[in-house]
Parts: C-alpha cells; sequence; structure tokens
C-alpha cells in the first residue's frame, strides 16, 4: 500500500512541471522538468527515511532557492541524524517553510521524496535515480 501512495505521489509531483515544459520552448523545458527536485548538500537521505518524518530545523534564504536543514523526527534516538537539502525557487515558490514543520519522507525504489501537507515538494533521486534522469536539448 505505501509503495503504490509513493508512487501515486510521485506522478503527481512531476506531471505538473512536465505539462509546463511541454507548453514552454526548449530552452525553458530541463528548468521546468527539475522543478520538483532537490539535492542534498550534507548528511544522509536514507539515515533520515528510517524516521519516516523529518522536521525542518532550520530555513536558509539562497540566491537561487532554499536550503532546509532537516532533523530526524525520531523519538528514542540517541543522535539525531540532519541532512541539508537544497531546493529550487520554483520548488519552494508558494510553500509555508518553518523551523518545527514535520515534513514527511517517502522512500522509493529510485529516491526519496518530501511531502509536505499532502503534497509532494521535491524528490531527491539515489543512485539508480540519478542514472535514469536524462536531459537534453532537442
Amino acid at each position: 500500500m505505501k509503495h503504490l501512495l509513493a508512487t501515486a505521489l510521485l506522478c503527481a509531483a512531476t506531471m505538473g512541471p512536465l505539462a509546463q515544459a511541454a507548453n514552454s520552448d526548449t530552452t525553458n523545458a530541463s528548468d521546468n522538468a527539475s522543478m520538483a527536485s532537490a539535492i542534498v548538500l550534507v548528511g544522509s537521505m536514507s539515515v533520515l527515511a528510517a524516521a519516516g518524518e523529518v522536521v525542518i530545523d532550520k530555513v536558509e534564504d539562497a540566491a537561487d532557492g532554499s536550503v532546509l536543514v532537516l532533523k530526524s523526527a525520531a523519538r528514542g534516538a540517541s543522535q539525531t541524524a540532519t541532512a541539508s537539502v537544497k531546493l529550487s525557487q520554483k520548488a519552494a515558490q508558494g510553500l509555508s517553510l518553518a523551523a518545527g514543520t514535520v515534513v514527511k519522507v517517502v522512500a522509493v525504489s529510485t529516491g526519496h521524496m518530501l511531502v509536505l501537507s499532502g503534497k509532494a515538494i521535491a524528490y531527491v533521486p539515489n543512485a539508480a535515480g540519478q542514472a535514469i534522469l536524462h536531459h537534453s536539448k532537442a
């Protein structure tokens, strides 16, 4: 059931940007297709995904987006795991990102999805996910 939900969320998260990419010129197509993706700057999403939920510890504004410092929400853990994830401006646009906000982490075979208030806000690919991501100029 979790895998079905994760697949549905991944499809929903990627359909909007891909539809926009189809309607825009070719120079902006790759930018629109990657709107919902994120980059892990420091830490590991695998460690955080084990808890299923993370808490936004800090939000830092960057010139080309926002950096979220995520902390494991697991109780009873002797050491708290953290990771810094960078979202593009388009991915962070319209989201209420604040310290203390709970974000769900959904593991899929090609990476992890970050879900905020039932909406997939980012996809963080693992090694298998990186291998299938591709873009080229048409």
